[in-house]
């Protein structure tokens, strides 16, 4: 597992908009991918499990991938996080 953190440049914080955005982004990818947000950590396949964190707004989460091609995987999960907006 590979773990990276980084700031999600949300003004609203995380909620549905952005969640919908990150599920479609995983959908089909092999490989689990977490984000972990103050002491709660949560699938990021599960639209639930992230609405559930109560990441704020532009706030530091922890993102995790284990995949057969992590290093890739985590970099464009990171890459698609640091434009991700509300």
């Amino acid at each position: 597992m590979m773990s990276k953190k980084i700031v999600l440049n949300l003004e609203s914080g995380l909620h549905a908009r952005p969640v919908s955005k990150i599920i479609s982004f995983l959908h089909g990818r092999t490989g689990s991918f977490t984000m972990k947000y103050k002491d709660n950590t949560a699938d990021c396949k599960s639209a639930i499990g992230l609405l559930m964190l109560g990441v704020q707004p532009n706030a530091e989460v922890e993102i995790a991938v284990e995949s057969d091609n992590k290093e890739t995987d985590l970099k464009d999960f990171a890459d698609f996080l640091q434009v991700l907006d509300d």
